[in-house]
């Protein structure tokens, strides 16, 4: 069987799109896999049946969605940007047929949910990462401050982080560094660039990031990482304040005394344990292993989840249309074709 992992090719402008085609890579028997582009799936022009570990952020543009239907999909780790790609009819057909969904976030569980389609909530594969990095490679005592074109952080906040722990912090972006070429030679320039990104932060002493596909890697290879960010409250950075706390630029401001590092081990460990079971499951069986439950505990999801979906489902679809409805249920369910 054919084994595939996805990358953004499209605006090729995040590392972390790199960084969760890496992780589920991993998963995948080294003789027969291959990247595809997450933002063409329809046109992957491959005539064998093949599994897609469908992970990720979900999507620039989803004209080109979903794959063929030899490929079978195992959605886990997934965040819908978008809400309106699930108002396509055939979309959501697409998933309710290769559900259960793995959601990376409760607002991207909320939705399925809402629309009926089974899902659960699986936090996000990034938290596996592993990279060969050398016991005895050198150490500096550099802090790394890790940020990007998305979330940026402003001069002040890292003049105030450099007066509280007495050094320059070492600037390093999460973009890409060439995103030109054919998409096979972008994926290939873009994870050794990762890589080396990888092997950077196992050598700093410290990192400070806005950036949660920087912080949950670092988390998961148990090097000391710090997350910041403008707004902690964000629904995207759920699955990472599980394990950790993240600091506003607010807070910063007020602090006298260093930051340090804090994780919830017990928490990560066991989530580590649970989306890595998931996914070797399925890559043993070539399907979604929640979804032919082939293990006890995955039965139990699959029947929560569907009953979930059903009550759920039924809410949304009598809420929405009673008077003083929430505007923006009636944006994201109302303006549907049933289905």
């Amino acid at each position: 069987m054919n084994n595939f992992y996805q990358i953004e090719g499209l605006l090729r402008n995040n590392i972390g799109d790199v960084l969760q085609g890496y992780v589920a890579k991993r998963f995948l028997p080294e003789a027969n896999r291959s990247v595809v582009d997450r933002e063409n799936l329809a046109s992957m022009g491959v005539n064998e049946s093949g599994l897609l570990v469908a992970n990720g952020w979900y999507m620039h543009n989803f004209d080109h969605f979903p794959p063929p239907d030899n490929i079978s999909p195992l959605y886990v780790a997934v965040h819908i940007a978008d809400s309106a790609m699930l108002r396509d009819t055939n979309i959501r057909r697409h998933f309710r047929k290769h559900s259960p969904v793995g959601c990376r976030d409760r607002k991207t569980l909320k939705l399925f949910l809402g629309w009926g389609i089974p899902a659960y909530y699986s936090g996000c594969l990034t938290i596996t990462a592993r990279v060969h990095a050398d016991p005895h490679g050198d150490t500096n005592a550099e802090i790394l401050l890790v940020d990007g074109v998305d979330h940026g952080v402003p001069d002040e906040i890292q003049k105030k982080l450099e007066s509280l722990y007495g050094c320059k912090l070492v600037r390093v972006t999460h973009d890409p560094p060439d995103p030109k070429g054919e998409f096979e030679e972008y994926a290939n320039n873009a994870e050794d660039h990762l890589l080396s990104l990888l092997q950077s932060y196992h050598r700093a002493k410290l990192i400070i990031t806005t950036k949660i596909h920087c912080a949950l890697p670092c988390l998961g290879m148990g090097l000391p990482v710090i997350p910041i960010h403008p707004n902690p409250s964000d629904p995207r950075l759920e699955t990472l304040r599980r394990f950790t706390n993240i600091i506003s630029f607010e807070r910063i401001r007020e602090f006298k005394v260093p930051p340090s590092p804090s994780v919830n081990q017990k928490a990560l460990d066991r989530h580590r344990s649970f989306i890595s079971e998931i996914v070797k499951d399925s890559v043993d069986c070539g399907s979604n292993a929640v979804r032919d439950m082939r293990k006890l505990r995955y039965r139990w999801i699959k029947a929560r989840s569907i009953m979930s979906a059903t009550a759920f489902g039924a809410a949304v679809a009598i809420g929405k249309h009673l008077p003083g409805a929430p505007q923006n249920i009636r944006y994201i369910y109302g303006a549907a074709q049933s289905g």
